[in-house]
């Protein structure tokens, strides 16, 4: 039955570990669903964000949104965690693999973006040289602080892949605030992603609020 309606998600870590040709035994990618949702007809988010939404328009259509995103020559961690919701522990590998799955509501409240104003194309930077064993450590960073969960631990995963996005050339990001930032996707571009300590911080900063989404039962 195809969706009416579908999250979009966001990346804390281990990006690039979910393209086939780059997954790592033993390695992680952490991700949530967020909301507002989107639809064919209600699109609230622009495009070319890193927010998954190419996996989301496929899903939409009722295509596979596995194997639309696999052959672009990227990676299943989109769809996978638009279709399975929550805040998700993936196996790094050549298809999705869920390790774990929370519930994601103690992020609420926590979590912005900023739209930096312009578009930016995953598949164009899918063999751009970058720190594979740094994407690796934020993974299991991640793991870690979703097990728990702890805050703080998580920000220090999302520490570690802007890192990662620096060292591999994208420029800093604004200052708002945040405990941690980073780029969304595959970054040079699209959303940005802001983690804060707490909502007072979050809703101060003037950023665009979005909140963890996950399925209940029966939806």
């Amino acid at each position: 039955m195809i969706p009416a309606q579908i999250p979009l998600r966001v990346d804390f870590a281990g990006g690039w570990l979910d393209v086939p040709r780059l997954a790592r035994q033993g390695a992680f990618i952490v991700n949530c669903a967020i909301q507002p949702l989107v639809s064919l007809d209600n699109w609230p988010y622009q495009k070319g964000g890193g927010l998954g939404g190419s996996a989301a328009w496929a899903i939409l259509n009722g295509k596979d949104g596995v194997n639309s995103e696999l052959d672009l020559g990227v990676g299943w961690q989109d769809p996978a965690v638009i279709q399975e919701t929550g805040l998700c522990v993936w196996r790094s590998g050549p298809r999705p693999v869920l390790e774990f799955k929370a519930n994601p509501s103690w992020l609420d409240g926590l979590m912005a973006l900023e739209w930096l104003g312009n578009e930016h194309n995953t598949p164009s930077h899918a063999d751009t040289p970058r720190d594979y064993d740094l994407i690796a450590r934020a993974g299991w960073q991640a793991h870690y602080a979703v097990t728990f969960p702890i805050v703080e631990s998580l920000a220090k995963a999302v520490r570690l892949s802007y890192d990662v996005q620096l060292r591999e050339g994208m420029p800093e990001l604004p200052e708002h605030g945040q405990t941690a930032r980073k780029y969304c996707g595959g970054g040079w571009g699209g959303y940005a992603l802001y983690l804060f300590a707490n909502r007072e911080k979050r809703d101060a900063a003037g950023l665009i609020q979005i909140e963890p989404y996950m399925r209940d039962i029966g939806d």
